[in-house]
């Protein structure tokens, strides 16, 4: 297998990047951090939406790098991101550091709609025609970032890591 000290999971929302991490994790014998978890412990406030209504995107993405930062040496991790981490590059190049490999849950927007429910319950997504603009912004950078690449739609979590897993080797 590939020397590997950090897998990234990136993507956009409801990609699977958590449910992915948690399955992943253990079959490397790694640690699962969730980013977002991270966010929520370090605001002092109960949830995202609560950080977005209370203090603003630019707070919550503050701490989005704070966090990715202290994940910058870090080893025999697998990173649960949210879905706008690559939006500061220096995010980016923190989390690659020391080893890291980005993996990149490719999913389309018809997928996401789909388990992605109702979007007014992500601070970003509350219009579904705005958070298609996203997703289309988004796509170039996930792709320009990661190391691997797997595609999600209609596949199982297991299926997922397993495909995964095939690439590191």
């Amino acid at each position: 297998m590939t020397s590997c000290n950090k897998l990234i999971l990136i993507g956009f929302m409801a990609s699977g990047k958590s449910a992915v991490a948690a399955a992943l994790a253990p079959r490397l014998g790694f640690e699962m951090i969730q980013v977002d978890e991270q966010i929520v412990a370090r605001s002092n406030l109960p949830s995202i939406p609560i950080i977005f209504a209370e203090k603003g995107e630019p707070y919550f993405r503050d701490l989005e790098a704070e966090v990715s930062s202290s994940l910058r040496d870090a080893h025999n991790l697998v990173i649960s991101t949210g879905g706008g981490i690559i939006t500061r590059p220096e995010n980016m190049i923190n989390l690659k550091d020391n080893g890291g490999i980005v993996v990149y849950l490719r999913t389309s927007f018809e997928t996401v709609a789909e388990r992605a429910g109702d979007l007014s319950s992500r601070p970003l997504f509350a219009n579904k025609a705005n958070a298609l603009d996203l997703y289309k912004s988004r796509l170039p950078i996930y792709e320009r970032y990661a190391d691997i690449i797997v595609d999600t739609d209609g596949r199982s979590i297991d299926e997922v890591c397993s495909a995964i897993l095939a690439q590191l080797r």
